[in-house]
């Protein structure tokens, strides 16, 4: 008797589907993040201190001296670190400025500082590295989240090496803090204590507290959220002491229009000369198409993205525009960013606000690459679209200009100000220039003359 064979059962090919979530009742875990982590964080803060120029990094800038280091100087050791400035609370810079203070000389304070600001940022960027797993396992695209920290190319301007503009850093990691899950206890309340140092530094951490609703049933999350409205709270009652701002309604024109050269065309273009030329020449619509790549980014991950990195796609772009409008409408710049004439002189302001809603804009960006299809033309439009975008990094690592560029730098003004006090036994301080021009800080005689 012969036997037929059993034929193979028919198969259909498998759709294309969205990457798979990781299952969140399996703890996630990254065995390389504990080594990968902490090295990328000192190679970005190397980046963040080559990207200033050397006159800037030993320079002391605003509250930085005016502020931070003024209060630690005339205080007991570590009884400023919540002590509210213009409304808020500055945990960050207060512990930078107790740390410089007590550790090094008089005349390193402006270098040591910068040193401070760019492990901070470099810290930050580290924990993207390890919170970015969240939206994706690639290591290289994860290194690429946490890259926009240092890479942005109008952080130098203002922003980079300064504590206090180290807020900012606080405000770009307090979303991806949100977005992970912790897989173990301890990473959770570790990240907890994070959140809860960036709402004590940055109080704009509270427009993230819509996302803090993301699997708020989670236990392995709720360290994170309770640091973070902690912080949040605390800050409140600092608010009212918030001295008041320049009255007078903000135009939704002008708030839109500083978006775009803010937020968007720095980001493709780079510098403010940049930005004005393009706006001069080809007007708004300059900026309409650039927003192209982004608005097809989010519909992307909408529509192959996981849950968490739906809610990101989401989230990032939201943010990025409140956190622009809001600060508009708060701080009210006097800030003109209607078109300029083409025989003006006038460059676009580009101001520290625009820095965080352009990295979200970034970050948006990068985050489609993580749902593409995988095929070559789907990696060939990608390359096509962030090429130019790597191209303005590169080209605006070092930018030519700071706010810090032109000093005072203050080890020169350490001396001149040991030798005034040396003249006049009697005076108790003597006030040393910092940037911008007009800002001092008041430093003890006697903390210059023993070399601190």
């Amino acid at each position: 008797m012969s036997i037929e064979p059993v034929p193979a059962p028919l198969t259909r090919p498998r759709a294309a589907t969205a990457p798979r979530e990781p299952d969140e009742s399996t703890p996630r875990r990254g065995p390389h993040d504990a080594l990968v982590a902490p090295l990328l964080g000192v190679a970005l803060a190397v980046v963040g201190w080559l990207r200033m120029p050397p006159v800037a990094r030993g320079t002391l800038w605003a509250e930085d001296g005016r502020v931070f280091l003024w209060d630690t100087f005339y205080a007991p050791a570590w009884s400023t670190l919540l002590r509210p400035y213009d409304g808020y609370f500055h945990l960050l810079p207060r512990f930078a400025a107790e740390v410089v203070v007590l550790t090094t000389s008089p005349s390193s304070y402006a270098a040591a500082v910068s040193v401070a600001a760019c492990l901070v940022a470099g810290a930050a960027g580290a924990l993207v590295y390890i919170c970015a797993r969240s939206v994706t396992e690639n290591p290289w695209l994860r290194a690429a989240f946490a890259g926009v920290t240092l890479l942005i190319p109008v952080l130098p301007i203002e922003v980079l090496g300064s504590m206090a503009n180290a807020h900012w850093f606080a405000l770009w990691l307090t979303p991806w803090l949100l977005l992970y899950q912790p897989s173990r206890r301890a990473g959770s309340i570790g990240l907890g204590v994070i959140a809860l140092i960036c709402a004590l530094t940055e109080i704009q951490t509270a427009f993230f507290l819509p996302l803090a609703l993301w699997r708020w049933r989670s236990p392995r999350g709720w360290p994170i959220r309770v640091g973070l409205v902690i912080g949040v709270a605390v800050q409140l009652l600092a608010a009212p002491d918030r001295p008041p701002r320049p009255s007078g309604p903000v135009e939704a024109a002008n708030i839109v229009a500083g978006y775009l050269a803010n937020a968007v065309l720095s980001l493709w273009w780079g510098s403010a000369e940049a930005v004005t030329s393009t706006v001069t020449h080809y007007g708004w619509g300059a900026a309409a198409l650039v927003l192209i790549p982004s608005g097809a980014a989010l519909v992307l991950v909408i529509r192959r993205g996981t849950p968490t990195q739906r809610i990101a796609a989401i989230a990032f772009p939201v943010a990025s525009v409140v956190l622009w409008s809001a600060a508009l409408l708060i701080n009210r710049p006097q800030v003109d960013w209607s078109r300029p004439d083409v025989a003006s002189t006038r460059d676009l302001t580009v101001l520290r606000y625009g820095v965080v809603p352009s990295m979200l804009l970034l970050a948006s960006l990068l985050l489609a690459i993580a749902v593409l299809p995988r095929r070559p033309s789907a990696y060939l439009a990608a390359a096509v679209v962030m090429a130019p975008l790597l191209f303005t990094v590169m080209a605006n690592l070092t930018p030519d200009l700071t706010s810090r560029s032109n000093g005072p730098e203050w080890a020169p003004e350490v001396r001149d100000g040991r030798d005034q006090c040396r003249e006049d036994p009697g005076a108790p301080a003597v006030l040393l220039p910092i940037a911008p021009n007009g800002w001092t800080s008041r430093v003890p005689c006697d903390l210059l003359d023993d070399g601190g």
